[in-house]
């Protein structure tokens, strides 16, 4: 069965085009709620796929086996020689649209605040994650009509990097799974990562989903 990991990263995509429309006005709120609604639908509809999720479980079990790349050999990589690397995760992820600069943020960021050495144990929670990520995002945006000025800049600013983290999270952990190469303990950890930091981003902290759809 031929995988839809290149679906999975375009659904990601419109679902992350869908949540920044959310911040604009124009077309009433129901409607921008609606389409981030029917976009996250369709992510989902991907990560259920058996697949993805058989990709996805590859990608994570190569990256967590004992014989995987230690996370300080990938530090150290991702310090002294992190273009080849880079380029290679653009290539993965393109679909989704995530520019050079992004990807260079966020390496950096996981170079200077290390998190979780093994962030997600499998596709199914890696979905759930999604979910819980997913569902916050459009009541945090409700939320702000409420924040002062500055406090309304500064929230849609952290659910703007929320988003960008989930996307791109989900889309380096599955994306690699197409290339046959040997990045995948990079992209499990640089993904895994990023969803902690949107965990961070949108929720606080993480915590485990206690509602899940599909």
């Amino acid at each position: 069965m031929p995988s839809d990991i290149p679906g999975l990263l375009t659904a990601l995509k419109k679902w992350r085009k869908s949540v920044k429309k959310l911040r604009k006005k124009g077309k009433p709120l129901e409607t921008r709620e609606q389409k981030v609604a029917k976009a996250r639908q369709k992510v989902l509809k991907h990560l259920g796929a058996e697949s993805v999720t058989d990709d996805i479980d590859e990608v994570i079990h190569h990256a967590i086996a004992p014989d995987g790349t230690p996370v300080e050999a990938v530090r150290e990589t991702l310090i002294k020689h992190p273009v080849p690397i880079i380029c290679t995760e653009l290539r993965t992820i393109h679909p989704l649209a995530v520019s050079r600069k992004e990807l260079e943020t966020l390496i950096q960021t996981f170079l200077q605040t290390p998190d979780d050495e093994k962030p997600v144990a499998d596709s199914e929670e890696l979905r759930q994650i999604f979910v819980q990520l997913s569902l916050t995002i459009p009541e945090a945006y409700k939320a702000t009509s409420e924040l002062s000025r500055k406090q309304k800049k500064r929230r849609k600013r952290d659910l703007t990097l929320g988003t960008l983290n989930t996307a791109i999270g989900i889309g380096l952990i599955a994306g690699n799974s197409q290339l046959g190469t040997n990045v995948a303990d990079y992209s499990y950890l640089l993904g895994g990562n990023a969803l902690m930091l949107a965990m961070r981003n949108l929720v606080g902290t993480r915590v485990d989903a206690s509602e899940d759809e599909g």
